[in-house]
């Protein structure tokens, strides 16, 4: 047995430090359906074990209600579980739920991303951000490929006519801070000259 010291609560995470200088970190929704005090004798194996075997409902719940913002990829949902501590084999069962029933896809994810991201990003940008997401490869490239070559055009025209008058017409600029949003070096010269009044966009 060991002894509370403290409990401090932020980001949705407990943490309970033992005076062993031990620490146990709980999502606040288990520390909630349990909680203890500084002073109170605790089993920190039990409480974990506790943690570990009572987290599903509470690890699902959050991850659906995660989902219901917007589509997410696979590495994004464990990552959101990970962060408020639950375990790792509630975080595996939860994945294996929400793909039994369709609730996430990688590709869906992607191919959203890809769409709405491509209003002010181009496909440079956008992949790394996939990457980041944990959608890398063919699936990445697949999603990537549905955003036609005019429509990236397009968008890096508008970008273009915003930042234009931002960098008060210096071309260099301009196109600099068009290949940082992820359009290609040649797609960024046509729309600068474009945002400049020297060609239309096409």
């Amino acid at each position: 047995m060991d002894v509370v010291a403290e409990v401090k609560r932020a980001g949705g995470v407990a943490t309970i430090r033992l005076q062993s200088g031990e620490e146990i970190k709980a999502p606040s929704a288990l520390y909630l359906e349990r909680r203890v005090r500084a002073g109170q004798a605790i089993d920190a194996d039990a409480y974990r074990a506790f943690i570990r075997d009572k987290g599903y409902p509470h690890a699902l719940k959050a991850a659906v209600d995660y989902l219901a913002l917007r589509e997410r990829s696979e590495k994004e949902i464990i990552q959101r579980l990970k962060r408020v501590h639950y375990h790792e084999m509630t975080i595996a069962r939860v994945m294996e739920t929400l793909a039994g029933h369709h609730l996430y896809s990688d590709e869906r994810f992607a191919e959203n991303w890809v769409h709405k991201r491509a209003k002010k990003y181009g496909k440079r940008r956008i992949a790394m951000e996939l990457a980041q997401k944990g959608v890398k490869g063919q699936m990445a490239q697949d999603a990537l490929n549905t955003l036609e070559t005019e429509d990236e055009l397009a968008a890096a025209c508008k970008q273009a006519e915003k930042i234009v008058r931002r960098v008060k017409g210096d071309r260099q600029k301009l196109v600099q801070a068009l290949v940082r949003r992820g359009y290609d070096w040649g797609m960024a010269q046509k729309a600068a000259r474009h945002a400049m009044g020297e060609e239309e966009c096409q």
